[in-house]
Formats: structure tokens, sequence, C-alpha cells
């Protein structure tokens, strides 16, 4: 038996009959996910498609194992600003953890401001 996914609730509400079918407490995050379907921030609305609308889930997806369905976490992020010299730079960032880092750096003659989000994998 396949499992359900979240790519499958995401089709799902591309689709009427599956929207038309959800209880009243669902419309208002429904219209929200309807303004911006991509966004991230449709993560709660996932979560309670899961956990207060599992018999509507059953009946549209009859042949779908839905008992371990999971959300996946966001990575987290930890915004963190460096002044310093353009030649202490390099030492300041040899001593971050390792990891995945989105760096923005701007510079002014030999002075740099770096904003350092350090993403946690999860």
């Amino acid at each position: 038996m396949n499992h359900l996914t979240l790519a499958d609730i995401k089709l799902a509400l591309r689709d009427q009959r599956f929207k038309d079918n959800l209880p009243e407490s669902f419309k208002e995050d429904l219209k929200k996910w309807e303004r911006n379907p991509g966004c991230g921030c449709n993560i709660p609305f996932y979560k309670k498609i899961i956990e207060d609308a599992k018999d509507l889930l059953k009946q549209y997806f009859p042949d779908k194992d839905i008992s371990d369905i999971e959300v996946q976490k966001l990575h987290e992020n930890n915004f963190s600003v460096i002044n310093c010299s353009i030649q202490d730079l390099e030492e300041i960032l040899k001593k971050t953890n390792p990891g995945r880092k989105q760096i923005a750096i701007a510079r002014y003659e030999d002075q740099v401001t770096v904003i350092l989000n350090e993403i946690e994998p999860t």
C-alpha cells in the first residue's frame, strides 16, 4: 500500500471536490492557501488537515496508507552580524559551525559588515 505524502495533500487541495468537503473550520485557512499555495507558511494548514480531517483523507485516498504521514520540518535560521576588517573576516568565518550558510557582505574601504545565516539541517 502506498503512503500518503504531503505532495498528495497539495494536489488534493487543487481539486474543488476535496476543498468542498473540508469542514467549515478550514475555510479561512483555505482562503490563505489559495492566495499563495507554494508558501512554506502553509505548513500549519497541512498539519491541521492531517490531524483533523483524517476521515476525508481516507475517503479521498482510499488506496493510500495515512497512518504514518509526517510533515517535514522546515530549516531553522540563525542570523548573526559580523563587523570587522576585511583581513579578519576569513578567521572569523573559519570559527563558525560546519554546515550550510547564506551570507551577505557590505564593504566600506577595509571594513565589512557580514550578515551570516547558519541554516541548521533537520
